[in-house]
């Protein structure tokens, strides 16, 4: 028997691998080839890269505050959130909106990323706000308490919601010991304790340049982006940052639950297996795998069962690859069985090496589709400079994934999908024997 991608269009047995189906991330990494109008430079000790797209006049100014989880401890977790947040509250704010621009803010596990999307002709403007956070942060008592106010709110959300609950607890039992368990959002104990002399401390000491890069796609010129940088940020301290790939996560020697009792109509599992760095030949392998694992979650459990409204393999794309296994159920006496059986299909079932290809050739397509916006080109330049040190890099994960074999998968499967850090949140007793 063989296992092919439902989406090749090869026969019955398609429906095995809905590859990405309900939910699983499909974002590739990496998938902007370098062009003469992509190059990078320095600006007052400040890395820059940046690509000229002159279709539309649309800009993206993406600024990455580089070591994430690994600029926090157990009692600044959403420190730097905070911060940003409260720097862009009340003429900051207005003022931005003015122009017409779309703000950024995302704290993720290996960088926090600030800036914003506008068009060319508004782009001193925009710019001249958004240097100014970043340079003369709002840290009034107002700011700061509205700024907290608005992340105890998402957080209260994230920790209410049993499907945003169960990643932060399966995130914790999965990286205990390393940075990664840290929430980059804050909890809402540390965002309430959190001081704005703690705040100014921490911008002082940390938004320097060293800790900067700089990624701006769209309709300017290098001679703008130099000079705007010059005028501002240029000016901040540099500072004695050295970006470096984070540790690698230690690798259990068994699996482990994290168990919350809760009387709820449905019951969660999540499992998280850690992979690869980004910058290993098994990365993309590893990606095609855990999509393979998606489709056949999705199909047995609930298509074929009825199970389950979500199923599938999560991916956190991170300088350390994670895959994961999830499922929300009424059963999960049953479905917890059926993810393990998923798995060991994934590693005994042949898959056809022409079927493989095809499913790369439409996750080629993919790629090039979602790297169509500014922004998201901006991401994919950061992630080959700062995963595989070059941003001329961006074409070789697709190379990688045209070189993916059915051998490749299944030694990616055996040396990663085991030892699976469990996190439950539901009705225990219908658990009883199966932990």
């Amino acid at each position: 028997m063989s296992v092919l991608p439902r989406h090749a269009g090869l026969g019955a047995l398609a429906a095995l691998l809905t590859l990405g189906a309900d939910g699983a991330s499909r974002t590739p990494p990496l998938p902007v080839a370098s062009d003469s109008l992509t190059f990078d430079y320095e600006v007052s000790g400040l890395h820059v890269i940046q690509r000229v797209n002159r279709a539309s006049d649309l800009v993206a100014v993406s600024l990455y505050l580089l070591g994430g989880t690994r600029q926090l401890t157990e009692g600044t977790a959403g420190i730097e959130a905070l911060l940003l947040d409260a720097s862009g509250t009340g003429p900051s704010e207005r003022a931005m909106a003015r122009t017409g621009s779309v703000e950024t803010l995302e704290p993720l596990a290996d960088w926090t990323v600030v800036g914003f999307v506008g068009l060319r002709q508004h782009l001193d403007s925009s710019w001249q706000v958004f240097a100014d956070r970043l340079m003369h942060p709002t840290l009034t008592p107002e700011a700061v308490r509205l700024a907290r106010d608005e992340l105890l709110a998402s957080v209260r959300r994230r920790y209410a919601d049993p499907d945003e609950r169960i990643r932060l607890i399966a995130n914790k039992v999965t990286f205990a010991g390393h940075p990664y368990a840290l929430d980059p959002e804050g909890t809402e104990e540390t965002l309430l304790a959190l001081k704005a002399e703690d705040l100014a401390g921490y911008a002082r000491t940390q938004i320097v340049s060293s800790r900067m890069l700089l990624v701006v796609v769209g309709n300017c010129e290098r001679a703008t982006v130099e000079s705007l940088v010059t005028a501002t940020i240029g000016r901040l301290p540099h500072g004695a940052y050295t970006w470096t790939l984070p540790p690698p996560v230690p690798r259990q020697k068994e699996s482990h639950w994290l168990i919350e009792p809760r009387v709820l109509p449905t019951n969660y599992i999540l499992g998280f297996f850690t992979g690869p760095p980004a910058s290993s030949d098994d990365y993309a392998a590893f990606r095609v795998a855990t999509d393979i694992l998606s489709g056949l979650l999705a199909h047995t459990i609930r298509e074929e069962h009825g199970l389950s409204y979500a199923a599938y393999a999560p991916f956190l794309e991170r300088a350390v690859a994670v895959g994961g296994l999830y499922a929300s159920t009424p059963e999960p006496e049953r479905v917890l069985p059926m993810m393990y059986d998923q798995v060991r299909m994934l590693q005994r079932t042949p898959i056809d090496i022409f079927a493989l290809r095809q499913y790369v050739n439409h996750y080629i397509l993919d790629y090039l589709a979602q790297s169509a916006t500014n922004a998201s080109q901006a991401d994919f330049l950061a992630r080959a400079e700062l995963y595989l040190g070059d941003y001329r890099l961006t074409d070789k994960y697709m190379d990688q994934l045209r070189r993916v074999r059915p051998g490749d998968v299944y030694k990616v499967v055996e040396r990663y999908m085991r030892n699976i850090q469990w996190a439950y949140i539901g009705d225990t007793v219908r658990m009883i024997d199966k932990w």
